[in-house]
């Protein structure tokens, strides 16, 4: 797999370095206008920051964890698509996967915290919780390292839902569930819509 086969893969991870960076550096006042704030985007009508907030990070590590993480799926997920369907057409649906997966964890985020005035999210967790998910349909017994212990892709996702969906319950750590689960959600509802019959290579692997 060489690079070139990633473009959009490596087109966002580089957009997401230099936006994030350029706010934790240089403008740091980017965070208050383009950082997502349900409330305001419930009753300001600020749309813009469902998507502007997954190009920002917290700080360094964040940035480095979702960017190790999008490079890793995400650059051999695009390549695959492109094997597939060739090369403008894989990089298109990972696209479409990449952003409807931002757009729904940002939304999810939105609907459970838009009545506190002081929620505020960052990150593209969303858009590379679709990506793992999508990824996870075509490889599903692939190991996934998890606090260094490999288990399979499948487990993988099973144990990150239920995470989830805990973490919204209990608001476990300053951790962002909704758009973890939410991303997760739209990464497979698309990859399905999109990808002809990956719903049933994902059975095959377990028939």
């Amino acid at each position: 797999m060489k690079l070139t086969d990633s473009p959009v893969a490596i087109t966002l991870l580089v957009a997401n370095v230099l936006i994030s960076l350029w706010a934790m550096f240089i403008r740091r006042d980017y965070y208050f206008y383009f950082a997502e704030k349900p409330y305001e985007i419930v009753y300001n009508r600020k749309y813009y920051q469902l998507i502007t907030s997954a190009f920002l990070h917290a700080d360094l590590f964040h940035l480095m964890f979702n960017m190790l993480a999008l490079f890793s799926f995400g650059t051999y997920l695009e390549s695959f698509f492109s094997s597939r369907l060739g090369p403008e057409i894989g990089s298109l649906y990972f696209a479409i996967i990449y952003f409807v997966s931002l757009l729904t964890g940002s939304l999810l985020t939105t609907i459970f915290n838009f009545r506190n005035p002081q929620y505020i999210a960052v990150g593209a967790s969303g858009a590379i919780s679709g990506i793992i998910f999508s990824f996870i349909i075509f490889f599903p017994k692939s190991q996934i390292l998890v606090f260094f212990i490999p288990i399979p892709a499948y487990m993988f996702a099973f144990l990150y839902i239920i995470i989830s969906v805990i973490g919204m319950k209990n608001k476990f750590g300053n951790i962002g569930h909704e758009a973890h689960l939410g991303g997760a959600i739209g990464g497979l509802i698309t990859t399905f819509l999109l990808i002809d019959k990956s719903f049933s290579i994902f059975l095959s692997y377990f028939s």
